[in-house]
């Protein structure tokens, strides 16, 4: 008796091939939006949890803290702009750290860097009385100290485009007007000592004032944008935290150009 070879011709190859080229287009952008649709969930969760210790900090300070997670300081505490100074985002102080359950609330997943070590200037956002301007202790005084971010601090600074630069998301104050009008503002505990009340120039969207409008936006997540060079993509993927607890998804070329216009 002959035994005959048996096996796959060239055409049944091609065909499987082909098959298995079509399942993986199908799949893999699927499981890219999975993925992207975990992390944005994720990432909203983070903000809510950081609007309930927002308001228990408000609770017991009358006020909201000048920073989301820290500023870089050194060993000793003092501020810090020193890469090999700074100590690692861990062990520096935060107004909010006894109120949340740990550091990892303040990382989106989306956030290339999750180097807690890794320390930025970062200068306030368009649509700011200050924009382009670094941040300061002091706003109002341009002798005041300079403060740094950690890069991991994904909700008080997040990424200007393709660049290097790195913009504030959390302010207590937008306007001139506002900044002008503050003749002491030195932070005591975590707010300012002759806090103010709404002025008819003034944008009452902010969050420096006792009682601000629930409109405000809190901060904004900058990583699950699209980017065309270094204007983001018109599509509503930026994560933003207002007042009234809600996080909605915005539009992100309106969070970049206008952040202040949003509205929950």
């Amino acid at each position: 008796m002959t035994m005959r070879k048996t096996g796959f011709t060239l055409v049944e190859l091609l065909t499987v091939i082909a098959i298995i080229a079509i399942l993986a287009a199908i799949i893999f952008p699927i499981a890219g939006t999975v993925r992207e649709n975990a992390r944005r969930s994720r990432c909203i969760s983070n903000l809510s949890q950081i609007f309930v210790a927002l308001q228990n900090y408000k609770d017991d300070y009358r006020a909201y803290p000048p920073v989301l997670g820290a500023y870089a300081v050194d060993a000793a505490g003092n501020l810090t702009c020193n890469q090999q100074a700074a100590v690692p985002f861990n062990l520096a102080p935060k107004p909010l750290g006894s109120y949340l359950r740990n550091d990892e609330i303040f990382y989106c997943p989306n956030n290339p860097v999750d180097d807690k070590r890794l320390i930025t200037r970062a200068v306030y956002p368009r649509g700011h009385a200050l924009a382009g301007q670094g941040v300061r202790l002091n706003p109002a005084d341009p002798s005041s100290p300079e403060v740094c971010f950690y890069r991991y601090d994904s909700y008080s600074i997040g990424k200007v485009g393709n660049t290097s630069a790195y913009e504030v998301h959390y302010t207590l104050f937008w306007t001139n007007a506002q900044l002008n009008q503050l003749e002491t503002p030195q932070y005591r505990e975590g707010f300012f000592d002759n806090p103010v009340g709404p002025k008819a120039t003034d944008n009452p969207r902010q969050l420096g004032y006792r009682n601000p409008d629930t409109t405000a936006v809190v901060t904004w997540c900058s990583y699950h944008r699209s980017y065309q060079g270094n204007q983001p993509v018109k599509a509503k993927n930026d994560p933003v935290l207002f007042l009234t607890g809600n996080v909605k998804m915005m539009d992100s070329e309106l969070m970049f150009n206008t952040p202040y216009l949003a509205r929950p």
